[in-house]
């Protein structure tokens, strides 16, 4: 195994690879989409989450005391999280799988791009996912329209760095590192594989919309159904607020992991799965078919 440093991968049907930046600009716009359609799916999903009821009695519940706009709570942070992570995963998704191209062939084995979507999901936890997450949940699980703690992302940054300090910015980095990591193995060693295998379809042979999008929402949906308890995890220690000398109730990833199954059960650690499903896989889907189409517009394929 080899990087090439022309960034080729030959023997894919004939088709020349996009640039890096084609298919990362593609997971962009995809990103904004997502997060305008998508946003009030992830707010239930966190308020499940921390409060433990069903779906129908959560939305109830925050329609009748908060209105319609607490669905839209924590958008701009979302949004601008989708924007800037699908931008890191899509890139670096690229970037790992040139240290898998054999250097004979110019392909990338079925290991290679399960293994490259693991490195891409590992990065994006550490430079993006946690931060942004932190900022998002804390002010998606405040209740109400007014006396509220949080006053915007940007505020809800600096009160978080002025009374936990910077390293609060990163709670609950071990798991989001878990899930994202097995949310993008799966994501795109499957939705490959599912291009080939459904399709028989080459990785960058074009595709139409509405193909990309069912094998996009069934790549997007493994991951939820593999990683939910990292994903509990993640949500209770990134909103618990502590102050300098406080022991958290929750002490990191496998105490907090330990501490709902023997207080709450093991279906607690699946709370939400349902919900990240209905909400993260239209979401790849959707953001799918905005690379496949961005690509064909900026690197067309050769007629």
């Amino acid at each position: 195994m080899s990087m090439k440093k022309n960034g080729k991968e030959s023997g894919s049907g004939g088709v020349v690879p996009p640039p890096r930046w084609v298919k990362t600009s593609g997971a962009m716009v995809g990103g904004v989409v997502e997060a305008c359609m998508l946003q009030p799916l992830d707010v239930l999903k966190t308020r499940i989450q921390l409060e433990g009821n069903g779906l129908g009695k959560t939305a109830s519940t925050m329609f009748r005391n908060e209105g319609p706009r607490s669905f839209y709570k924590g958008l701009t942070p979302f949004v601008t999280h989708l924007v800037t992570k699908y931008s890191v995963r899509w890139y670096f998704n690229e970037f790992y799988r040139e240290f898998f191209r054999d250097e004979k062939t110019g392909k990338v084995s079925t290991f290679g791009g399960f293994a490259a979507g693991l490195g891409s999901g590992l990065t994006e936890a550490v430079l993006i996912v946690t931060p942004f997450e932190v900022v998002k949940i804390r002010l998606q699980k405040q209740k109400g329209s007014t006396n509220l703690h949080y006053h915007g992302p940007v505020d809800c940054v600096q009160k978080i760095v002025r009374n936990e300090g910077v390293r609060a910015l990163w709670k609950g980095n071990l798991p989001t590192m878990a899930r994202q990591g097995i949310n993008q193995l799966l994501l795109f060693g499957s939705y490959d594989y599912l291009k080939k295998g459904v399709f028989n379809l080459e990785r960058n042979d074009p595709i139409s919309s509405h193909q990309s999008l069912v094998i996009g929402i069934i790549a997007g949906a493994l991951g939820p159904l593999c990683n939910n308890p990292f994903d509990v995890a993640k949500t209770r220690l990134m909103a618990q607020e502590t102050q300098a000398g406080q022991t958290p109730r929750y002490r990191g990833t496998i105490h907090c992991i330990s501490s709902i199954w023997r207080e709450e059960g093991a279906r607690a650690l699946m709370s939400g799965c349902m919900m990240r499903i209905i909400r993260v896989a239209p979401g790849m889907g959707i953001t799918f078919v905005c690379v496949e189409k961005v690509s064909s517009i900026l690197a067309p394929p050769p007629q």
